[in-house]
């Protein structure tokens, strides 16, 4: 029987639960509060990811296996099987299903198939044959916040949620990027091609340091769309960003892809808090 440890594990819950969180950022940015109405496209995030993430490991079991990093993960390691963990994958996507059903109706549907198609068919396959798979999970990037805003009635021509769009497609490429450059040996190992062998490490970290500095002006674009006359909040997005620029060109000198990815995964999080708290409080 598949412990609650594993169940965890399986299903990335951590990353689920934080790309669950962005779909509380699009509704409340949307709305300008929260209210009882967000719980069930909440959970139909939640079980969505829980369950194409259960799915990509039982799809990636064997290469897990071969790197250091995955191999202890539970149908790598044999602990459960790959039926025990498509079981699970299944029930919980399709959970995932009925509340976005119950949200958005056909169109929730449309969106969550689109999810699954990209992530566990085109996303999971490409990774294999081309090293620019990242741009699939760029696209998926943006997913929860679009379903949160809709789910708060918001108007997807608004340049707020193109602002929101834009900024979270953007981040994901540096996000991907700092992984590939921290882990290119496992990956290879595991026959994974990766971007590391088309450009080496030093022309991917220039890379990679053009989209940091595009996320970073995506944040700004994003913090300037959704305006506040707060002068705390002002200056704690100037502090930020500012730290964040610093900390975008230290990359080049120190090389600490997972320092710098840390970094950049929390620029936007703190992003997104002081806007919420702006939308909530000033708005």
């Amino acid at each position: 029987m598949i412990t609650l440890k594993q169940f965890l594990i399986l299903t990335k819950f951590k990353l689920s639960f934080v790309v669950s969180l962005s779909l509380v950022f699009g509704f409340i940015l949307s709305k300008n509060s929260i209210d009882i109405s967000i719980i069930n496209p909440f959970l139909a995030v939640l079980l969505l990811a829980l369950g194409v993430s259960a799915l990509n490991q039982v799809q990636e079991y064997k290469e897990d296996s071969l790197m250091p990093r995955t191999k202890n993960r539970p149908i790598a390691s044999k602990a459960i099987s790959p039926q025990q963990g498509f079981f699970i994958s299944s029930a919980l996507i399709i959970l995932g299903f009925v509340f976005i059903y119950i949200t958005l109706d056909l169109l929730g549907i449309f969106l969550f198939a689109f999810v699954v198609l990209m992530y566990n068919l085109l996303y999971t396959k490409a990774k294999k044959i081309t090293i620019y798979a990242a741009v699939f999970g760029a696209i998926l990037g943006v997913i929860p916040p679009l379903i949160g805003w809709l789910s708060a009635q918001g108007n997807l021509n608004d340049l707020g949620f193109i602002a929101l769009g834009l900024f979270y497609f953007i981040w994901q490429i540096p996000h991907f990027w700092l992984l590939t450059l921290k882990y290119h040996k496992e990956y290879e190992k595991a026959s994974f091609p990766t971007v590391v062998k088309r450009f080496g490490i030093e022309g991917l970290e220039r890379i990679t340091f053009i989209w940091l500095l595009l996320t970073l002006i995506a944040g700004m674009f994003l913090t300037i769309i959704f305006s506040t006359e707060s002068i705390i909040i002002t200056s704690l997005l100037i502090i930020i960003n500012l730290y964040t620029l610093y900390l975008i060109f230290s990359l080049r000198k120190t090389h600490n892809y997972l320092h710098t990815f840390v970094g950049i995964n929390s620029y936007m999080l703190a992003v997104m808090v002081i806007l919420i708290v702006n939308a909530m409080i000033y708005n």
